[in-house]
């Protein structure tokens, strides 16, 4: 049963297997099945050929008139043993080519055992005297499996050429779902949209039709986890505006210094979460389904805005933030999502090196693709962490920095929508860079919005 098994698994594991397996068993059976009717029909005919040949032998013997005193020889009867016929007189000697032939033998056609052979014996009256004709019954039997040999052998031969066949068919056949599944592969984590059926086998289509459902239910849990995400942080912009308001309203108040240090502990902290908010409204955005809005930007343009939107906090904490080098360069992008990504990028960056640190912005053309790239001189991350970073909430341990762990997860969902790459090294100088790959002209862009 083992080597049955081992079958099973190996076919289990490709349908070009299978149907080739399944292929030469049927053909094989087929041919067995064919060849066993083709040698029971060969044999009735080989016996029923055999018999009226004996018969009719005997008759010209008859009316020849002489009836032989021992066994034929005619010339060329040794050629070939199997099928010779010997005519002889029942109780006749038989002579060097007769048989040893009971001289008491019935009339009519009977096998027969002689000299270590079964022979098929027409044993016929006459007025001279009696007479057998016998010829060996081997004859049929080799005929018949002659025959059966004929009709497998042709059918074995077919079974590579099947198998080859089946291997040309089964690619074309499968073609279709190659094709869906390079089509399904080259989306981001973003694009829920259903598969196209056109074109789709028919075999096939109930499996697309379960994704397809399956999709829908994934983008519709996604939207409602997006919605919980904005609809609480738009409750919480309130409150926490409130909140700093009446805070500010404390400052002109002569307090005691134990509680303006709480006071300024209390500023401190709703501006984290007032920051936070913010970044989850980024995220909520950056994750939901409105579409991209492209036009051509000047690339440089986005990152002088970033630089001078972030300047004052970097500035706040002694780090020295510029362009360190940029390309100029015109680019097909939604201005307000790379503005988003870049932003939240540096901000990142800002809030993670120490005091007295730099960082440094630069574009590059590298052929038809847009490197952007924002360098910090901070601690750097460890390998194996490099992809956590990119999960929300995610703060390593030990990092100095009053970030959320929200900026790098919003930058790379604003990548996934505008077709490009986010990635993270860490500089041989020390610190960190961060690269946002984007194609100058997306090739599955939309093409609408040109303003």
């Amino acid at each position: 049963m083992k080597p049955i098994a081992a079958l099973r698994h190996w076919a289990a594991q490709s349908l070009l297997r299978r149907l080739w397996l399944w292929m030469t068993v049927s053909v094989v059976a087929v041919g067995l099945g064919t060849a066993a009717l083709s040698y029971f029909f060969a044999y009735e005919e080989a016996y029923e050929l055999q018999d009226a040949q004996l018969r009719q032998i005997a008759s010209l013997v008859h009316r020849w008139g002489e009836v032989p005193g021992n066994a034929l020889t005619p010339a060329g009867a040794d050629v070939d043993k199997d099928a010779r016929i010997i005519v002889q007189r029942l109780g006749a000697p038989p002579g060097p080519q007769g048989l040893n032939l009971p001289p008491d033998l019935p009339d009519g056609m009977q096998v027969v055992h002689a000299d270590g052979h079964d022979w098929r014996v027409f044993v016929r009256p006459g007025p001279s005297g009696r007479i057998a004709v016998a010829q060996r019954t081997d004859l049929r039997s080799d005929a018949a499996i002659d025959s059966a040999q004929r009709t497998l052998f042709p059918l074995l031969a077919l079974v590579p050429l099947l198998a080859l066949l089946a291997a040309v068919v089964v690619r074309r056949a499968l073609r279709p779902l190659r094709q869906l599944a390079h089509g399904v592969d080259a989306r981001n984590e973003a694009d829920l949209q259903p598969l196209p059926e056109a074109d789709v086998p028919h075999e096939i289509l109930p499996f697309v039709h379960s994704i397809n459902r399956l999709l829908a239910r994934l983008a519709a849990a996604m939207e409602q986890q997006r919605r919980f995400v904005a609809d609480a942080a738009h409750e919480l912009r309130t409150p926490i505006a409130v909140l700093s308001m009446q805070v500010d309203n404390l400052k002109p108040l002569q307090l005691p210094p134990a509680a303006q240090e709480r006071v300024s502990a209390l500023q401190q902290g709703l501006r984290r979460a007032r920051a936070v908010v913010e970044q989850l409204l980024s995220l909520a955005r950056s994750q939901g389904g409105q579409a991209v809005h492209w036009q051509q930007v000047d690339a440089v343009a986005v990152l002088r805005d970033v630089i001078a939107d972030l300047l004052p906090l970097a500035e706040s904490r002694d780090i020295d933030l510029g362009l360190d080098h940029a390309d100029a360069l015109q680019l097909r992008t939604d201005p307000a999502l790379l503005y988003t990504l870049l932003r939240n990028a540096t901000d990142n960056a800002v809030r993670y090196t120490p005091s007295g640190g730099r960082v440094d912005l630069r574009l590059r053309q590298d052929g038809n693709t847009a490197v952007f790239e924002v360098q910090d001189t901070g601690p750097g991350i460890a390998p194996e962490d490099i992809e956590r970073v990119f999960s929300p909430f995610v703060r390593l341990p030990g990092a100095a920095g009053e970030g959320s762990g929200l900026g790098l997860s919003i930058a790379r969902q604003i990548a996934l929508r505008l077709g490009g790459e986010v990635t993270l090294s860490n500089a041989p100088a020390g610190g960190l860079i961060l690269r946002y790959r984007q194609p100058i002209e997306p090739v599955n862009g939309p093409k609408s919005n040109p303003n």
